[in-house]
């Protein structure tokens, strides 16, 4: 019998976590809003859902700044063609807790759950798409309120299929002190409407919509003076 078999989930074996590189560009100069950068492939998160056998799809980096978080995700396509107008459609979900706490199972006051609505890019323009903050079932605390203006949300169109590029300043994050707090919570999900559904861990029967400690934990690595 295999492993997958036993548990159900072979990666409750493991405290799923990796690092997070900084990016040291000055705000004044990036205007990461503006979604131009790039994300190199050291700051490409690990397939982690690889070690719960869920189909993957999509690379995630993740990069950081005192500017705020950057997030950028490259989809493969594989030729799937697009027939309808519902075909366009791709929701991006992003949890976030500011300062990582393992041990709890509600959401707090640093809990961020993020909605991005976007469209499958037609060309490789920047096509801006809307993002939100939502609430997080049974949390007993939440974040301050966001609004969607300060969201930075868009895709572009690839050889390969289309990326995805978010941009979430650091002044509207509840708790995010990454000098000082250099643990916090990650996880998300991608829903594309030809491809399915990918996890960034775990498989779909877990409690991640409503437990963060079901998140995984990134490090924030600290750039060398």
């Amino acid at each position: 019998m295999k492993l997958n078999e036993l548990l159900g989930d072979p990666s409750w074996l493991f405290d799923l976590g990796f690092p997070i590189q900084s990016i040291i560009e000055p705000r004044s100069v990036m205007k990461p809003e503006q979604l131009e950068w790039e994300l190199g492939d050291e700051f490409r998160v690990p397939p982690l859902s690889s070690l719960s056998g869920e189909p993957r799809f999509a690379d995630v980096s993740l990069a950081w700044s005192d500017a705020g978080l950057f997030i950028h995700t490259t989809v493969q396509t594989k030729g799937a063609k697009v027939s309808n107008a519902l075909s366009q459609s791709l929701f991006f979900t992003f949890y976030l807790d500011t300062r990582w706490s393992p041990g709890v199972h509600r959401g707090t006051n640093y809990c961020h759950r993020f909605e991005f609505f976007l469209n499958r890019p037609p060309t490789t323009q920047l096509v801006r798409g809307h993002g939100e903050l939502s609430t997080i079932q049974r949390a007993r605390d939440f974040p301050t309120a966001i609004h969607p203006t300060d969201i930075a949300v868009g895709t572009l169109k690839r050889e390969f299929g289309y990326e995805i590029k978010a941009f979430l300043k650091a002044d509207t994050l509840t708790g995010f002190e990454p000098r000082e707090f250099q643990e916090i919570g990650v996880f998300y999900v991608i829903n594309d409407v030809l491809l399915g559904s990918q996890c960034m861990a775990r498989t779909r029967q877990s409690p991640f919509f409503e437990d963060p400690s079901q998140w995984c934990r990134g490090k924030l690595i600290q750039p060398i003076a």
